[in-house]
């Protein structure tokens, strides 16, 4: 019953009367999610009667099973990684492949001890509770410390952020620095291009040019793609014609098809500085100690590019994303679970 109720909450946070955020982080959810998290430890523990030092030790050594697949992937891909620079990066793609290695021997003694303990399928519809609980304790641990910023960086190579001012005025030193390199946006190949004609120093009409492969038609007259310049203080490529009325030929880019920001992190780890780099996309932010900057949007005057980020730090997120991962593995054990055979 209280699954239900959660559910028709989470329906009515898309009813657009009063929005998501005031029946997420409303009064009533919170009391439900409590309620949740409550009924589901009871749960876990009643389900495991006679066997619950089974199900904490199972459960652990699931976390250092699915802690060894992590570290295969993570070190695994460091080392393929380091062995494409080659040279003296080879040591590096040893040592990352031998850690990497390592997880496979984690995967395999604690995978076999956690089949032996969790030998019962009732032990993995435990774990399902549980998991659901520790979901939403890391649920609640966000919504009483998180920390969500707008931050807009400009992609000039200069620019340093190092702390993060809120609108209530707090300040969060992040204890690194982090830059925009570059910026690149691509667009699709549907650029158009307009005329623009003034006359006594008012604005005619403006005329839409049509492009037949590498030429510019309109009317009688065509001009080259090539001809085409970008100048200081421009926002598009253009080409002034001579002439009176005074004539302009501007280009408009086509729609975007995808933008990524190349950011810098320069820190320090143990006394010693560290520098990290990585392309920020958008639903591939990037994570620096506590905080994770997302790429939300972009804009373009002047000749200046300023990125807009979201920066995150979610002291609850490690408990949550173990408790979805953890609801995952122990619903589809507990499913697939070979059912004894009757006599």
């Amino acid at each position: 019953m209280a699954l239900g109720a959660a559910c028709v909450l989470l329906l009515a946070g898309a009813f657009p009367l009063l929005g998501a955020p005031e029946v997420y982080r409303g009064g009533a959810m919170m009391l439900l999610g409590a309620l949740v998290v409550l009924l589901c430890l009871w749960g876990g523990w009643r389900l495991a009667t006679g066997k619950r030092g089974q199900l904490i030790c199972g459960l652990i050594f699931l976390f250092f099973t699915v802690t060894g697949l992590s570290m295969l992937f993570q070190y695994g891909a460091k080392a393929v990684e380091y062995a494409g620079i080659g040279g003296p990066m080879w040591a590096g793609a040893v040592g990352m492949g031998c850690v990497a290695l390592t997880g496979v021997v984690f995967m395999a003694v604690f995978g076999f001890l956690c089949y032996r303990v969790m030998n019962a399928p009732v032990l993995w519809l435990a774990g399902v509770h549980w998991a659901v609980a520790l979901l939403g304790i890391g649920a609640f641990a966000d919504a009483a410390y998180e920390v969500r910023v707008p931050v807009t960086l400009p992609a000039d190579a200069r620019t340093e952020l190092t702390e993060l001012v809120l609108d209530d005025g707090r300040r969060f030193d992040l204890g690194f620095r982090l830059r925009i390199d570059d910026f690149r946006v691509q667009h699709y190949d549907d650029a158009t291009y307009t005329l623009y004609s003034f006359e006594k120093g008012r604005p005619g009409p403006a005329q839409q040019v049509e492009r037949r492969g590498d030429m510019l038609h309109l009317g009688s007259e065509s001009w080259p793609v090539s001809s085409l310049t970008s100048a200081p203080g421009m926002p598009h490529p253009f080409l002034m014609l001579p002439g009176n009325p005074a004539r302009v030929l501007v280009q408009k880019p086509g729609t975007v098809k995808d933008y990524c920001a190349q950011v810098v992190a320069f820190t320090d780890h143990r006394g010693r500085p560290e520098t990290h780099k990585a392309e920020l996309r958008v639903n591939s932010p990037f994570a620096c100690k506590d905080w994770r900057f997302s790429l939300s949007s972009y804009r373009q005057e002047a000749g200046r590019t300023e990125v807009l980020l979201q920066a995150r730090r979610a002291p609850g997120r490690f408990a949550a994303l173990t408790g979805m991962l953890g609801i995952i593995i122990c619903t589809a054990v507990w499913c697939w679970w070979r059912k004894e055979e009757q006599a």
